[in-house]
């Protein structure tokens, strides 16, 4: 919790009156189908938020455009993941304009939204997110209940985008920023992209004060030894990617991973690959 004195955080921002075409034209695009840009729409946003930010890591993008994008799960009042998310896809633009963009996994819904004191119909936040997902070639990652059958077609999904773009991921799928342990068996799932032979790039996002810090750094191969129980393939393959991503962040940030990432940083750097 932040003291009296801590200087009031920014808040990010789409429905902003110098966006307002942006607004109609998103409304628009929702309704009829329409495909708009992430990483364009990323642009706009921050246009009309100019807050501190600052980028470093840009120099580690894979050469190949096919690779897995990791990003933590950076959440807090008036700023969200999918704003982060929007920011890294405009980054990447800018750093290879003729690359394709990363095609970002979506939730199929959220439980308990109101717009004040009114609860939001869980069906229309599916319609929506569907919309949203349709809009910007979002692959959709079920909720728990839908794991099985939904997470398959998901991967399915990310496999066959693959062979074109970059894909993103938040493999906690919630949390504030600080690191949390991702849901039991996404381990796996990651384990079945990196059989492509893609590389996974690790993001950082965090806060220092008042800027907003995006850390790209080094690709790296995910796997794990041949013959581990599934349960434990899986803990591994969470471990080894939430390592990657917690030795971008300052130490305050590493959350449920600090032993394994302070285990990390205290080995060779040829035993961390």
């Amino acid at each position: 919790m932040r003291s009296a004195s801590a200087p009031e955080l920014p808040r990010y921002e789409y429905a902003r009156l110098r966006l307002l075409p942006q607004l109609v034209m998103f409304g628009l695009s929702l309704l009829f189908g329409w495909r708009r840009s992430f990483a364009g729409d990323g642009a706009h946003l921050m246009r009309a938020n100019p807050f501190p930010r600052r980028v470093e890591g840009l120099e580690n993008l894979p050469a190949d455009d096919r690779f897995v994008l990791l990003m933590n799960h950076f959440d807090r009042p008036g700023l969200h993941p999918y704003h982060c998310a929007m920011m890294v896809s405009f980054f990447l633009r800018q750093a290879r304009p003729a690359a394709p963009e990363v095609r970002w996994t979506f939730t199929s819904e959220l439980h308990g939204r109101r717009i004040g004191p009114f609860p939001i119909p869980l069906s229309l936040i599916r319609w929506t997110f569907r919309r949203i997902a349709r809009v910007y070639d979002l692959v959709v990652m079920p909720r728990r209940e839908e794991l099985v059958m939904g997470r398959a077609a998901a991967l399915r999904s990310l496999l066959r985008a693959l062979e074109e773009a970059p894909v993103g991921i938040t493999p906690e799928a919630r949390g504030s920023g600080r690191l949390v342990e991702p849901p039991r068996g996404s381990g796996l799932f990651l384990l079945a992209l990196a059989r492509r032979g893609v590389p996974f790039l690790p993001v950082a996002v965090w806060e220092e004060g008042t800027t907003l810090v995006f850390r790209f750094g080094p690709p790296f191969r995910l796997s794990v030894p041949e013959g581990l129980p599934r349960e434990e393939a899986d803990r591994l393959a969470r471990e080894r990617v939430m390592t990657a991503i917690g030795l971008l962040l300052p130490p305050d940030w590493w959350g449920e991973y600090a032993e394994a990432i302070a285990r990390a940083r205290a080995a060779p750097e040829a035993e961390r690959g």
